[in-house]
């Protein structure tokens, strides 16, 4: 009978057993860091750009964009505006912009080219307890108003 180390196989044993538990806490810890869940009531209202941009969200799906700068410039923009807005109706769903938080995305119809188009509003609550968010093809902050008032 041969006598073999016993210190090199426990030494491993153990290791295993702190890479196992490492990865598990690892898991673990990445679902805490979840988005909450948006509902209606976080996104309905009138939304306010710095740069002049409007977007009116309505319950029932529907919303009206005015003056928001368009993420292509393929996608038509309404008559007399610059080139790169648009202004009218759009519906609207709940969607998350690749590696932001979540948000809305609007969509739709180019004016003049008939081509589907979207625009995504990542919803924030920022420390100072005000409700706003960021389209991410623009610069400048939307401020959320809960009133659908014109």
């Amino acid at each position: 009978m041969s006598v073999r180390p016993r210190g090199p196989v426990w030494w491993f044993v153990g290791a295993g057993g702190l890479f196992t538990a490492l990865l598990a806490a690892f898991f673990a810890g990445m679902g805490e860091d979840r988005e909450p869940e948006l509902a209606v009531a976080d996104v309905e209202g009138a939304w306010r750009g710095a740069d002049g941009g409007r977007l009116t969200v309505r319950a029932d799906g529907s919303a009206e964009l005015e003056r928001v700068t368009e993420p292509r410039q393929d996608c038509g923009q309404s008559a007399g505006l610059a080139p790169d807005t648009y202004t009218g109706p759009a519906t609207w769903v709940f969607d998350t912009y690749p590696d932001e938080a979540p948000g809305i995305r609007f969509d739709f119809p180019g004016p003049e080219t008939g081509r589907s188009c979207k625009i995504y509003l990542v919803v924030v609550d920022y420390k100072d307890g005000t409700e706003g968010g960021f389209l991410p093809h623009v610069r400048g902050q939307y401020m959320r108003s809960a009133e659908l008032t014109g």
